[in-house]
């Protein structure tokens, strides 16, 4: 069988395209998604591993407000479907989602030359004086006027800005010795990354 097909023969399902769409809205349990669906969870487990290993949607440990972690699902951010049917041609494409604000490819040319430029410095007062420069380019993208929450490319620009913002504060306060609050910093947003990803 073709991935194309593959891919045609997954979403061509009526109850994984309802999954679909429930998490499109955003992330579900197993037990959430067999409750609004009204299928079985066992029924609802073998959808989402098929979904899963098609590379449509993963899944992510979160605390319950009971206490527990549980198991949430959520479509995948790098994954694209485009379906393309006309009388000469019919393709079904999968690919990366890729940036398409005009503002965030404006500014991530100044945000990598600033990037490379504190790689390629020798000691910290260079190293810093970027990192300055580097956080007023990316205030541009962190107080964008169009930010809409819920879009991919807004969320996306959002998290990838903030990422960078906190690495900046990092070099700026190991520049004046303050390594320990420095690497703390670091830390915190390491975990603060994977914390969608492991039980808490």
């Amino acid at each position: 069988m073709k991935p194309t097909d593959n891919i045609l023969q997954i979403v061509g399902n009526d109850t994984r395209r309802k999954i679909l769409s429930l998490l499109s809205e955003e992330p579900h349990y197993i037990s959430q998604i067999a409750k609004k669906l009204d299928v079985t969870q066992p029924a609802i487990l073998k959808h989402l591993s098929l979904l899963q290993r098609a590379g449509l949607i993963e899944n992510f440990w979160k605390k319950s407000p009971a206490g527990a972690a549980r198991k949430y699902y959520k479509i995948c951010d790098s994954v694209g479907i485009e379906i393309a049917i006309n009388p000469e041609n019919f393709t079904v494409t999968r690919h990366p989602r890729s940036m398409s604000c005009a503002k965030y490819l404006e500014v991530e040319g100044l945000i990598g030359q600033l990037t490379e430029e504190i790689n390629r410095a020798k000691d910290l007062a260079a190293k810093a004086a970027k990192a300055r420069q580097l956080l007023g380019t990316i205030s541009i993208l962190l107080s964008c006027k169009n930010y809409e929450k819920g879009r991919w490319n807004c969320e996306s620009c959002r998290r990838i800005a903030s990422l960078r913002s906190e690495v900046s504060q990092v070099i700026l306060q190991i520049s004046i010795g303050e390594t320990e609050l420095g690497v703390r910093r670091l830390t915190e947003t390491i975990n603060h990354l994977v914390s969608g990803l492991l039980p808490k």
